[in-house]
């Protein structure tokens, strides 16, 4: 029995999210009905990260197992033949068969990304969140510094999770400008549900001027949502890469 790990890109718009869910389509639904009538056997895909609806992907890792005894050069390129144009192989490696792609990953970068337009976009809003500026980047930077490290973030997830803990160690929360485009760029050990969205969607206000810097690490130690206080639409997200 072989390891086989995928490095995947998609984009996440039509996809009810990464993780399998009866009668909708999703990335993971849809990798295993299609490997498993190429393959000709039963295939089960497991991901690093279960992105949701309409959150895209440019570093998704993935790992199955197979008999087969194809090659990784043809195997990539029928696995691509086989996919839907929404999503495809990017890099395809034999691994040991220890290696799971979210208990072995020791962090997971995601990229929020918002384009300053006074008219809305159907092109660039399908992968960024298309504002009217200009947002205070400077501003959103001081707001970000503080939450950088382990820390109680169950301000910043969705309500009703479920986790063991809702700490976590935030190593990288960046906010950066090219010309109308922001992007919020955040690294961490693992992320709560809705975690990015919601400190993009924090970032943001403090960049539109309606919450002060401090309120965002205010939240973190009152570990209570802030009000109004909505995860930023999905489809600025995108996951970039996952770290071993």
């Amino acid at each position: 029995m072989r390891t086989i790990k995928l490095i995947l890109e998609y984009d996440g718009t039509d996809f009810h999210g990464f993780q399998r869910q009866r009668c909708l389509r999703t990335v993971q639904g849809v990798l295993e009905e299609r490997f498993s009538r190429l393959l000709g056997e039963e295939i089960r895909v497991a991901g690093a990260g279960r992105t949701d609806a309409g959150v895209h992907a440019l570093g998704q890792v993935v790992s199955f197992r197979t008999t087969r005894p194809i090659g990784l050069d043809r195997l990539a390129r029928v696995l691509n033949a086989a996919l839907p144009g929404d999503v495809k192989v990017q890099a395809c490696e034999e691994v040991d068969g220890t290696f799971h792609p979210r208990r072995c990953a020791r962090s997971r970068t995601y990229r929020y990304t918002v384009v300053e337009r006074e008219m809305p976009s159907p092109v660039v809003g399908r992968f960024a969140l298309v504002l009217p500026g200009p947002l205070d980047v400077a501003a959103m930077s001081g707001a970000a510094r503080p939450l950088l490290g382990r820390h109680d973030f169950a301000a910043f997830q969705a309500a009703g999770s479920e986790t063991a803990t809702t700490e976590r160690t935030l190593m990288r929360l960046d906010c950066a400008r090219a010309g109308s485009r922001i992007e919020v760029t955040a690294e961490a050990d693992s992320f709560l549900y809705h975690m990015v969205r919601l400190l993009a969607g924090g970032l943001i206000r403090v960049g539109r001027g309606e919450l002060r810097p401090e309120a965002l690490v205010g939240a973190l130690e009152t570990r209570q949502r802030l009000p109004k206080c909505l995860p930023a639409p999905a489809c600025g997200l995108c996951l970039v890469t996952v770290s071993y």
